[in-house]
């Protein structure tokens, strides 16, 4: 049985999760999901941290994907000659693509070529909260895994894609949890 934990930004995305893991919601945006997650790491010693939600496809892709790679899209410092994604005076680098690329940001997106202008890796799904989870499980050396549902096409009409969409997903990913993952043993 693993020790796990699922960490989702609203209630909204996550019906009946909670009869496999303890559900812990962040809230939106990159902050709020740090600091929600660096808490519930501490207070549950978890394995493994599976965040769950939703995402606007800038590919195409569609359904529930399992995500591979993250990027920080709104992170753009290139006035001082760093990649846009890349955290200044770090060792950071743009991560290479690989599998789903998924790019997180503090801004819900209408318009995928504005928001991913000078961004140098190609991305398949946009976010709000997993960079920084991922983050925050790299630093405590926690497992992540990422599922997200894609909800729109980060187009004018995502806003209203989204709210019709938003808790479509959680019924497939109960099927993962239940195939892959199991009852989690913190209860």
């Amino acid at each position: 049985m693993q020790k796990y934990i699922i960490v989702a930004a609203l209630e909204a995305e996550t019906p009946e999760l909670d009869k496999f893991a303890p559900v812990i919601h962040t809230g939106v945006g990159k902050l709020n999901a740090a600091i929600q997650l660096y808490e519930a790491i501490l207070f549950y010693k978890p394995n493994l941290v599976i965040n769950y939600g939703t995402a606007g496809t800038v590919s195409g892709k569609s359904g529930l994907l399992k995500v591979d790679t993250f990027v920080q899209r709104d992170m753009d410092v290139r006035g001082l000659g760093v990649p846009r994604g890349v955290t200044p005076f770090t060792d950071e680098k743009l991560p290479q693509a690989n599998g789903i690329v998924l790019a997180s940001g503090d801004s819900f997106v209408t318009d995928s070529v504005l928001h991913l202008e000078g961004l140098d890796i190609p991305v398949d799904l946009i976010d709000m909260e997993a960079y920084a989870l991922h983050k925050v499980c790299q630093h405590h050396d926690t497992q992540f895994d990422c599922f997200k549902y894609v909800t729109d096409s980060t187009d004018e009409d995502a806003s209203n894609d989204w709210v019709e969409n938003v808790a479509k997903g959680a019924k497939l990913f109960c099927r993962v949890l239940e195939e892959r993952y199991g009852i989690s043993s913190i209860r």
